[in-house]
């Protein structure tokens, strides 16, 4: 009779049993979370519209990378912190990755490993890189990821970081834009986005 009781009451705290029914929570949402994301495909007719919708007129910044780019999967554990603090700081974000369509559930299984996935994203159907540098707005750019690109809130490019980039390049490049001072959250903002726990 107590087992019957004490087993509809669920695990005892500190249980064995409750740290598992706490993990299955935690995978299931994950779960949850991962079947949910979706990564629109936009055309590369689309690509010079990307920085002025990610910004909605505050400053923005567009990350370029694929899943097939070793560089980016190095990289992305560096920056994700800060990417992830930019909407909090009233800063536009817009991941673009340069994949084929079809390898959209790549694209979201990378956006959960690295950390990222709360932040918008999108698939570029560009095969070819040169008019979608033509769109970004940088004519050095050939298509090297991962890449970065700074936007001022009307939707000017200011900043290119070719390759890897360095969270404190790219906060500095962030600080210009808002007079030198450091981007903090405007009042009543939300906090920033916590990531991903990753693999």
């Amino acid at each position: 009779m107590r087992r019957a009781a004490a087993a509809r009451a669920g695990p005892e705290p500190g249980s064995v049993r409750a740290h598992r029914a706490g993990l299955m929570r935690a995978v299931l949402a994950t779960l949850a979370i991962a079947g949910a994301l979706t990564v629109p495909v936009r055309p590369v007719a689309d690509a010079p519209k990307l920085a002025r919708e990610a910004g909605n007129g505050r400053p923005a910044v567009l990350h370029f990378w694929a899943t097939w780019c070793d560089a980016c999967r190095d990289e992305f554990p560096r920056i994700r912190k800060l990417l992830n603090e930019l909407p909090a700081r009233d800063v536009g974000v817009l991941l673009v990755s340069i994949d084929r369509p079809e390898k959209a559930d790549a694209v979201k299984r990378d956006l959960q490993r690295f950390g990222v996935s709360r932040l918008p994203a999108v698939i570029l159907d560009a095969p070819d890189p040169e008019p979608v540098a033509k769109a970004v707005g940088d004519a050095t750019w050939d298509g090297t990821l991962p890449s970065t690109f700074v936007f001022d809130s009307q939707g000017r490019l200011r900043k290119s970081f070719l390759g890897r980039t360095e969270p404190k390049a790219l906060e500095s490049a962030l600080r210009r834009q808002s007079g030198g001072t450091p981007l903090e959250p405007p009042p009543g903002k939300v906090e920033a986005i916590a990531p991903c726990s990753g693999r």
